[in-house]
């Protein structure tokens, strides 16, 4: 009831271009091959989200502090973070155990604010505003029930969105977005189909103006020597 089937087109079509921008970014940062599938957009009572297949999960909070307003959580199995850490940091933790300490934090939230950072300039450019995020504060999730306590309410509605994040031939796995209601509204707010028709407008002046310009000059060097010829 709160968003319409066209709502949340608009909210997969707006994520899937600034999380292919993200990708981009961070295949240049973990020198490997970063694909991201098309998004699936649900949105469902927060009691409703389950994540329990993805546990030892890693949640990485992001606040949008400028252009847009609240707050967006990915939630990564600790297993890819594992990998994503060992990518950045050169070390392989395939043949032992991995701790999120805080190197580990440290280099899972260099790599989601650069992320996150390209998926907001990506979305300031696609909507024509300036967005700004805070820096990801990340931590992992020990019990599923008390985390989405914690940041949503019982009743209210989350927008989830799901996608495969794939890394060269070592991750392949889903990868889950929790925003506000809140959030989700003001990107459908912001994506206006008006200023899309503005840009073809544009080069239509050009070619418009191009004409006068040829036709001037044509009579003003027929005159000059029909001129000399009456002379």
């Amino acid at each position: 009831e709160t968003f319409s089937a066209m709502d949340i087109d608009a909210i997969g079509e707006i994520l899937n271009i600034s999380l292919g921008s993200s990708a981009t970014s961070v295949s240049e940062m973990l020198e490997q091959r970063v694909n991201i599938t098309t998004p699936h957009v649900e949105i469902m009572p927060s009691n409703q989200v389950h994540f329990e297949s993805m546990e030892p999960a890693v949640a990485v909070e992001i606040n949008y502090v400028s252009g847009l307003s609240g707050r967006n959580i990915l939630i990564l199995k600790e297993s890819d973070v594992k990998v994503i850490v060992g990518l950045l940091l050169h070390t392989d933790y395939s043949d032992q155990e991995f701790v999120m300490d805080e190197m580990s934090i440290g280099a899972i939230c260099e790599v989601m604010n650069l992320m996150m950072g390209a998926s907001a300039t990506a979305l300031s450019q696609f909507l024509n505003m300036s967005i700004n995020i805070s820096p990801p504060n990340s931590f992992q999730i020990d019990n599923s029930e008390q985390f989405k306590n914690k940041y949503f309410n019982d009743k209210e509605d989350v927008v989830t969105v799901k996608f495969n994040l794939m890394i060269g031939d070592l991750v392949n796995s889903e990868f889950i977005s929790l925003m506000t209601v809140d959030l989700a509204k003001e990107l459908i707010s912001s994506f206006s189909f008006g200023s899309s028709s503005a840009p073809e407008e544009k080069p239509a002046e050009p070619v418009k103006q191009s004409p006068p310009p040829v036709q001037h000059p044509e009579p003003a060097r027929v005159s000059q020597p029909t001129s000399a010829a009456g002379k």
